[in-house]
């Protein structure tokens, strides 16, 4: 895995999912995020990710599969 999957959104989106609760999603969110916080495009994905799972928790539908 190299800094341009991991800049990319679906990259963290994939990853996200594994979320099944908002609480385990802000876990994973958190700990992505204090590992790569010194960079910017990674986590402007995460960010992204991060927002588009949230919807599909709550609306109960995958976005983008």
């Amino acid at each position: 895995m190299n800094n341009e999957e991991r800049s990319q959104k679906m990259f963290w989106v994939r990853q996200f999912r594994k979320a099944k609760t908002l609480k385990t999603l802000h876990l994973m969110v958190s700990r992505a995020l204090d590992r790569y916080s010194l960079q910017s495009r990674v986590l402007a994905a995460i960010f992204l990710a991060e927002c588009q799972r949230e919807r599909e928790l709550s609306s109960g539908l995958l976005l983008n599969h």
